[in-house]
């Protein structure tokens, strides 16, 4: 078989990755560019160029298009062949097209046109573009958007750009599926749209509760006029697949005002896109985060303090932001100055100033710290500490009568101590500074409307080692329609706060690290570690052992065994 002729086109390159030699182009022919340029690192205008002279066609001129002439060829037909006519020169239509290989297309743009037609080379992306101009964005009626229903919810969106100017949501197919998508995301509570490659499609999915619900499916051809569609009014740039690229947009619906986070990258053969949905009605105060009572209280306690350094630690998708900003809520007052250092902004606080930090322009999370530090503020919150410029005046500002909270990556409380260290904070230096750290994870709450008794014949062997290590788990989880058939409604927060004090914050001093005996110390000083959290909320038929193992892991097992042998050697 003949090498296909995009191969030849790269072949000859410097620049190119080396192809598989088991690969082989497959698809329609806009999948076969990006799969040629995704594999040899190659940008489709080089290979365009190449292909031209490959093939010995000249490249197309879209400064010749004549809008009226091109609508002579049915704006299915151009789209689906990926064809423009350009202009008429002489006897000829000239034609771009992205297959000039393809003579049955060619003769049907004949037909069409009623004459012969010359091609010109174009790569896809550049005819895309042709055809957002002469048709609009994709006006013409797109199928196969799976049971979506364009009146889903009769309720009015919009959306703005970054800058503020509104996006016509009703000019095409294209941008009416995507306001459908954010209002199914948003009427189910979905943090996240996920939009990605999957068979000879692509599958919507919507992260609720942590968990990724499948929604629908969509054509190839409907899903490559989504990504570009939404890398076009999210001031990313349609034209390039080859690279991560991120963008933002505010959506307005319901009298509340929602964040839209978009991240778009090049996966196998094509690109994947995230939509990540924050409602900006979510800073909320501690009271109103179904927190335990007891860790409730101490968090409050610790929101009255006016210096001293808190830290929080989890995963992503923990809820760490969501309460540092809880605690935000208890500080603002109007005699209260606050101000944050975020990496993005995620919430609006009225009240307080926030700080985008964006190290493409050298504005670092250390940077702004410095200078936010002269503008005489009583509370600082840091997005995250990652490096030891920022560990480092974060605890100096903790230590001079500010207040501080931030978030560290470690999965455990007490982790946190060792993390700092290993920042360069000394143990002098984060004994003084430190008053609490906390670690949090979120699980899913059981449906209160389908729950039922769980008999103890009924315990599978996780509930049974729970039932041995702990207490019997009392409820089980069903499913009916108030909970989308998942026996789940909404989440919890599972907290671990270690309050820095007495022997504790001694042990700091000295510099020890040893976890065991710091988690000793933490449990005589009265806290309640995160495998514990877990567990009462089980007890108290607030969720499964299913769910605590999904969230926590399989290691709950022997943290619950630590620590309840380490409460008898307490009590003994």
């Amino acid at each position: 078989m003949a090498k296909h002729w995009l191969l030849s086109a790269v072949a000859s390159s410097p620049d190119a990755r080396k192809i598989p030699e088991d690969f082989r182009l497959e698809g329609d022919i806009a999948t076969r560019w990006s799969a040629v340029s995704r594999l040899t690192g190659i940008t489709p205008d080089v290979i365009a160029n190449n292909a031209a002279d490959v093939l010995g066609l000249p490249r197309a001129q879209f400064s010749k298009l004549e809008i009226e002439f091109a609508k002579q060829v049915p704006e299915s037909v151009a789209r689906s062949q990926l064809i423009v006519p350009l202009v008429m020169e002489g006897a000829h239509a000239l034609v771009a097209a992205a297959d000039p290989s393809d003579m049955t297309a060619l003769e049907e743009i004949a037909f069409s046109l009623g004459s012969p037609v010359l091609a010109c080379l174009a790569s896809p992306d550049e005819i895309e573009k042709a055809l957002s101009d002469i048709y609009g964005d994709d006006s013409g009626q797109l199928s196969g958007w799976g049971s979506v229903s364009t009146s889903l919810l009769a309720i009015e969106l919009m959306l703005r750009r970054k800058n503020g100017s509104v996006i016509d949501t009703g000019k095409s197919a294209t941008s009416r599926l995507f306001v459908e998508l954010l209002k199914r995301a948003f009427s189910m509570g979905a943090s996240d749209t996920h939009v990605q490659p999957y068979g000879d499609g692509a599958i919507v999915r919507n992260r609720i509760d942590g968990v990724l619900y499948r929604a629908l499916e969509l054509p190839a051809t409907v899903h490559t006029h989504l990504i570009r569609h939404v890398k076009a009014i999210g001031d990313m740039d349609p034209t390039k697949s080859m690279i991560p690229q991120d963008g933002e947009l505010h959506m307005e619906l319901e009298h509340r005002e929602v964040d839209l986070r978009l991240s778009v990258i090049p996966v196998s053969g094509n690109e994947r896109l995230v939509v990540r949905l924050l409602p900006q009605d979510q800073v909320r105060s501690l009271s109103m985060l179904k927190l335990d009572p007891a860790e409730k209280e101490r968090l409050s306690g610790l929101s009255q303090n006016a210096d001293g350094m808190i830290l929080m630690t989890g995963p992503t998708g923990s809820g760490k932001t969501s309460l540092l900003y809880a605690m935000l809520a208890e500080k603002n007052t109007p005699d209260i100055n606050i101000m944050t250092v975020e990496e993005p902004v995620e919430y609006r606080l009225r009240g307080a100033s926030q700080i985008d930090v964006d190290p493409k322009t050298g504005l670092t999370f250390a940077k702004s710290l410095r200078s936010i530090l002269r503008q005489d503020p009583d509370v600082v919150m840091i997005g995250e500490i990652r490096d030891e410029e920022t560990a480092g005046i974060a605890a100096q500002a903790a230590m001079t009568g500010h207040f501080v909270l931030s978030t560290v990556h470690t999965l455990d409380a007490l982790l946190a101590t060792v993390r700092m260290r290993d920042l360069g904070v000394s143990s002098a230096t984060l004994a003084d500074a430190l008053q609490a750290v906390a670690s949090q994870r979120l699980v899913r709450s059981l449906c209160h409307e389908c729950r039922q008794p769980l008999d103890e014949s009924e315990l599978n062997e996780d509930e049974r080692l729970f039932a041995e290590i702990w207490s019997t788990p009392a409820w089980r989880s069903i499913g009916c329609d108030a909970c989308h058939s998942t026996g789940f409604s909404g989440r919890l927060p599972v907290l671990e706060v270690v309050v820095i004090d007495g022997e504790l914050r001694k042990a700091l001093r000295d510099g020890r690290q040893d976890i065991d005996q710091l988690e000793l110390l933490a449990a005589e000083s009265g806290t309640r570690f995160l495998a514990e959290g877990f567990a009462k909320r089980i007890e108290d038929g607030e969720t499964t052992i299913g769910e605590a193992l999904r969230v926590y892991g399989r290691s709950l097992f022997g943290r619950l065994r630590k620590f309840k042998n380490l409460r008898q050697a307490i009590r003994s």
